[in-house]
């Protein structure tokens, strides 16, 4: 439905405006001052705006300009008698869609508003895609045969059809985002747009400018209006990674955008309404965040309507030689087709995998470069620094002679630490590698050293 705000004093027409457009289906808002329309402007988004150039209490080119202040995606027509034709050209070097002099068919302006309308869908859908570019990349596809994928498979396609919020539990590097793509690839929604932030990369001030966007002045550096990405993921799907990570504030504002659909930006008084479906993710226990007041509970029932749990790679292995098969594909681009030797396999199949099908990736990826021209990769193929398979059968063998198994946290220390060292200690490539961010990589640094 075009939302239209008609803006014109004189009452009997632009009530016989607002009959016309009605019945064709438009929802239509009349003022019949400027300060009538800032106002309306102030609390809803219109698609199209019809002015009146001559008003009482303000010039319609001066009008136009404060619209499009407010709302810039909003197209405006000008109506205009003959002698303010040349006004009306103005009007449109300054941001006017067209103009129509009075008096002018209800059909023509029926006409004229409709393709305003379409153009300005162009334009959000530009503005749309314009901000995805940076976000979005190519994703893989979801690849295993095990019965835990199969499980996940089907969790996936019960859930695609609803729009209820689905939460994804997973450690780093186990696929969630693959997942929510999946979800959103098999839903209703799968045309319209989908948008992904993680929580964890950005402060918490440049996160809620993200998530909610900002009018110009908001703040110290906003010179211009910014969409946020909630607003960006309208009729779509918004996937937030990390979502433990995020701030008790931006939590209370987002449990209100689930619950009723509506948000303000950053700066603005006036409230935008969305049809978005969330999916979270994280590699947190947010029952314990939620015990210890670092989650809101009320939001952690919200988003956990509906919860998959990805396994870890060390917890379906029979799905590794599938996913070095598929990597090792992905890798030639037209070259051999390269195969692993069953030692390097062997070597694959009985490492334990901290850094699950992220770090797998990684792993074959170098070996193809490393094997050359050869379509056999060996075992001396494989990354000593960021898998050393024989030393890591070893250390697990001697630790079960101890009598003791590593732990989680000490397994993924270890892995940090030959991640690390295989960049030579840069740690901006090591978070890049592991998928996490550089504050995540000293917080975990850190807690390996304490």
């Amino acid at each position: 439905m075009i939302n239209v705000l008609i803006v014109d004093d004189e009452i009997r027409l632009a009530e016989a405006f607002r009959e016309q457009l009605t019945e064709e289906g438009m929802y239509v808002t009349v003022a019949h001052r400027a300060k009538e329309a800032l106002s309306a402007m102030k609390r809803e988004n219109f698609d199209v705006a019809v002015l009146d150039i001559k008003l009482p209490d303000m010039d319609g080119v001066e009008l136009l300009l404060k619209l499009k202040q407010l709302e810039p995606t909003t197209e405006v027509i000008m109506l205009t008698g003959y002698a303010s034709v040349a006004t009306a050209i103005r009007s449109m070097k300054l941001g006017a869609y067209d103009y129509l002099t009075k008096p002018c068919k209800m059909t023509e302006l029926s006409n004229v508003i409709t393709k305003a309308h379409e153009k300005k869908a162009l334009k959000v859908k530009n503005i749309i895609l314009e901000e995805q570019l940076h976000r979005i990349g190519g994703s893989n596809d979801f690849v295993g045969n095990s019965k835990e994928m199969e499980k996940v498979r089907g969790q996936i396609s019960m859930v695609a059809g609803s729009d209820i919020p689905v939460l994804i539990l997973g450690e780093t590097g186990t696929g969630k985002e693959l997942a929510a793509r999946a979800i959103h690839d098999l839903s209703p929604r799968a045309i319209n747009p989908f948008v992904v932030v993680n929580s964890s990369i950005l402060q918490e001030t440049m996160l809620e400018s993200e998530l909610f966007g900002y009018r110009k002045g908001a703040f110290t550096g906003a010179e211009t209006d910014k969409m946020g990405l909630i607003e960006i993921a309208d009729r779509g799907t918004f996937f937030i990674d990390e979502v433990g990570d995020m701030g008790m504030s931006i939590q209370a504002k987002l449990l209100r955008v689930l619950e009723t659909g509506i948000f303000r930006k950053l700066g603005d008084t006036k409230e935008i309404k969305v049809d978005v479906r969330f999916i979270f993710a994280t590699n947190k226990d947010l029952n314990v965040a939620a015990e210890e007041k670092q989650f809101r509970r009320d939001l952690f029932f919200r988003i956990s309507t509906f919860v998959i749990n990805l396994p870890p790679l060390r917890g379906k292995r029979e799905d590794i030689p599938l996913l070095v098969r598929y990597f090792l594909e992905k890798c030639s681009r037209g070259g051999k087709k390269k195969h692993l030797s069953r030692e390097a396999m062997e070597l694959l199949m009985a490492y334990d995998w901290p850094g699950n099908v992220r770090e797998l990736s990684n792993v074959v990826e170098r070996a193809a470069i490393v094997s050359n021209d050869r379509e056999e990769i060996l075992a001396q193929d494989l990354s000593e620094g960021m898998l050393n398979p024989v030393s890591q059968l070893k250390e697990s063998k001697d630790s079960q002679i101890k009598g003791r198994i590593l732990t989680l946290r000490e397994m993924e220390a270890e892995y940090i630490r030959n991640v690390l060292q295989s960049v030579g200690g840069n740690k901006s490539r090591a978070a890049r590698l592991l998928g996490i961010s550089r504050k995540n990589l000293y917080d975990k640094i850190n807690v390996s050293h304490s």
